[in-house]
């Protein structure tokens, strides 16, 4: 690769002076950069080890308040068993008035009541054991029981309801539910709910507190935890006391855990059930965080243990199901601390999740001000070694300047000498060099000179010449054309030709035989109605000659010029020249115009070569000897070209000719007359004249040539 003068003085510079330097900042620079990444990935190490520490610490002491929670409740639930076994201890159906109208027995046997006061509470007494006696009054007789229902649920917030079943299916419920007859099945059968015979004797023996798996509440709390304990009098289970807590009241109140960073927490149930989760974690999940999870609860997704779709239920349940006190996770779209630990009185887990990003999130901004510092420092690099180059190329411009001035007018000169081939008298330097190169380019250039001068003559005859070459190829193409019109002229009219011979014999022959009998008038009136009818066959017979001559001599018109016109008129007017010829041969010719639009262009050129390419059609449907040998011919506009189509059903043309089909004094027609300027002069029609392009291609039928013509073109 060649290099100026001028350029090879700046390399230089470059080479001895900027490079060096630029070299020397950058490895500082790198330096600088490499041991501000090697602190930032040392305290974010050291950082993580530390929080480990912590989360697990956090975790363990978070799942030992949630279990405290739960033995606070279980402690509640054991007062509640004691109040109702003292109730029934001392319970006596004759001493309770049945006078409350608030109470009242259903048509279907179920005995329910109304609101008395704010704290009341609801009683449900379903009709599967209706013929029991003295229902209303137990009925009545638990109402004052309502006051320690209304303190229970005061006594802590993640108590959502209490109540009372009992054998024979009454429920006493708290707080309040204004539609118990819609919410319970009025021939409910409460013994048989799960949550009740895990009270009985069989089931537990020792009479204490049982926490139930999760379950849907029949009142329409959603999914529900319950501590239940059984109730007796003496040795018979009059029935079960239960404190009811809600998931959400649990999540809401429980995994509300609030740490310096941000961290997600969930509660998982001994099988890999999800029982609940803070809603900024469901997306990682998968889940949708607008679904509330009692709706979710029992789905596939909501188990840890039979997820096997997303990487984190995957990660949380093989870390639950090996007990793994702490592991850390990894994807594209989050990096996490786990940890978990059990909750002994349900035998539930605490799952804790921290996120790594907000953890390093001061060692990432750290990491952030330190590297802007040290972009400013590239910044201000880049600055001075722009303001040094500037001054550097330019003592480089000066320096290169009174070394190339002389030069420069040399380049000059050429430059002029190649555009003109004028010679251009150049003042000599005071370099002995450049002195010697000036003399050695005058002297070529006057060589050069009288060379291009004998050149150019010789140019101009040979354009002359090849102009007079492409004269005649034309004349040969019309000549060739004409001797196709005047066998067309021919078939045209032979069939009027022949008519007015019939006309006239007719007349001839009527004459000879005295067909009109002249001496009366009927016979004189007779034979003139005969001539004027046979005159008037033979004029129209005449005009149709005289129209055909018409529409030959406008094809052949000479100095023709743009005009306006449209496609279905230049190919009406090309039929009614080859139309004959056509129907003499017996091709049938279907024409669809799709283009209406007008447009301005040669149109007896257009005729020309829609006639040439019609014949040779012809020719080959003729050759081939085909009996139903039929030419289509489709008009359409595509952006702004108006096209026309013509398609054979000949078979088309053989692949080693199709190449050649445009190349003048080509022809398979050789032995027939066949010029081989036909489509030659067509491409060059349609090309120089028309503005468009002519292209031909094999179909499944046969040949079919494309016409397209600017829809722009005009005079000008």
């Amino acid at each position: 690769m060649q290099n100026t003068l001028s350029k090879l003085i700046k390399k230089e510079y470059l080479k001895s002076i900027i490079f060096p330097l630029l070299l020397i900042e950058m490895m500082l620079l790198l330096a600088y950069f490499w041991s501000n990444a090697y602190v930032n990935e040392t305290n974010k190490n050291a950082l993580i080890e530390e929080t480990k520490a912590q989360i697990k610490e956090i975790s363990k002491r978070s799942a030992t308040i949630i279990n405290n929670e739960f033995k606070m409740i279980s402690n509640i639930t054991l007062l509640f068993q004691k109040e109702h076994e003292n109730f029934f201890a001392s319970y006596e159906p004759l001493h309770v008035n049945t006078q409350d109208h608030t109470y009242s027995l259903t048509k279907t046997g179920v005995i329910t009541n109304t609101k008395k006061h704010e704290d009341s509470c609801t009683l449900f007494y379903s009709n599967i054991q209706k013929e029991t006696p003295n229902r209303l009054e137990k009925a009545i007789a638990t109402e004052k029981l309502d006051v320690f229902y209304n303190a229970v649920l005061q006594t802590n917030t993640n108590i959502a309801q209490v109540y009372f079943n009992s054998y024979d299916s009454m429920n006493r419920l708290c707080p309040f539910m204004p539609d118990a007859l819609g919410q319970y099945a009025h021939d409910i059968d409460i013994p048989t709910y799960n949550f009740y015979y895990l009270a009985d004797e069989k089931h537990n023996p020792q009479k204490k507190v049982v926490w139930t798996n999760t379950y849907l509440d029949p009142a329409g709390k959603g999914w529900m935890i319950s501590a239940i304990a059984p109730v007796y009098k003496e040795d018979f289970l009059e029935g079960v006391v239960g404190i009811d807590v809600t998931i959400d009241q649990l999540i809401s109140n429980i995994l509300s855990l609030k740490l310096p960073y941000t961290s997600m927490t969930m509660l998982v149930d001994e099988n890999g059930n999800i029982l609940g989760m803070n809603e900024a974690l469901k997306p990682y999940l998968g889940m949708q965080s607008s679904t509330p999870m009692p709706t979710e609860h029992k789905a596939d997704n909501l188990n840890l243990f039979t997820n096997k779709t997303n990487l984190l239920a995957m990660s949380l349940g093989r870390i639950l199901q090996e007990n793994s006190p702490m592991i850390e996770f990894h994807d594209q779209h989050a990096d996490f601390l786990i940890t978990q630990n059990a909750i002994p009185e349900t035998h539930w887990k605490v799952v804790l999740l921290l996120d790594q990003d907000s953890l390093l999130a001061t060692t990432t901004r750290l990491k952030a001000k330190t590297n802007f510092i040290g972009y400013i420092a590239l910044g201000l690099m880049a600055l001075f070694y722009l303001i040094f180059l500037y001054i550097f190329l330019a003592r480089a411009d000066k320096f290169s300047h009174q070394i190339l001035a002389p030069l420069h007018d040399l380049i000059e000169a050429t430059k002029q000498f190649k555009d003109k081939l004028v010679t251009t008298q150049i003042e000599y330097s005071n370099i002995v060099e450049i002195n010697i190169l000036l003399e050695n380019f005058m002297a070529m250039s006057q060589e050069l000179q009288g060379l291009y001068n004998s050149m150019e003559r010789k140019i101009k005859e040979g354009v002359i010449e090849n102009m007079e070459t492409q004269k005649m190829l034309i004349y040969q193409s019309r000549l060739a054309q004409m001797g196709e019109m005047i066998s067309m002229i021919a078939h045209q009219w032979r069939q009027p030709l022949g008519a007015i011979s019939t006309v006239t014999a007719s007349i001839r022959l009527k004459q000879s035989l005295n067909k009109f009998d002249l001496t009366t008038e009927e016979g004189r009136e007779e034979q003139d109605v005969f001539l004027n009818t046979a005159i008037g066959k033979i004029e129209s017979y005449v005009q149709f000659l005289t129209n055909t001559v018409d529409d030959f001599r406008n094809f052949f018109k000479p100095n023709q010029h743009c005009e306006k016109s449209s496609l279905p008129i230049i190919i009406e007017k090309a039929i009614k020249i080859i139309g004959k010829s056509l129907e003499v041969h017996q091709i049938a010719l279907h024409v669809k115009n799709s283009s209406t639009r007008e447009i301005i262009t040669y149109e007896t050129q257009i005729m020309q070569v829609l006639i040439n390419i019609i014949q040779n059609a012809q020719d080959a449907i003729f050759e081939k000897k085909l009996k139903d040998g039929t030419i289509w011919i489709n008009t359409y506009e595509e952006n702004s070209f108006f096209i026309i189509e013509i398609e054979d059903n000949a078979g088309g043309i053989p692949d080693e000719n199709i190449r050649k089909i445009f190349d003048p004094y080509f022809s398979t027609k050789a032995q027939k007359n066949g010029t081989g300027l036909g489509l030659y002069m067509s491409k060059a029609i349609i090309e120089e004249h028309c503005h468009g392009s002519l292209q031909v291609t094999n179909t499944l039928k046969g040949a079919k040539f494309i016409i397209k013509i600017s829809g722009e073109y005009s005079d000008n």
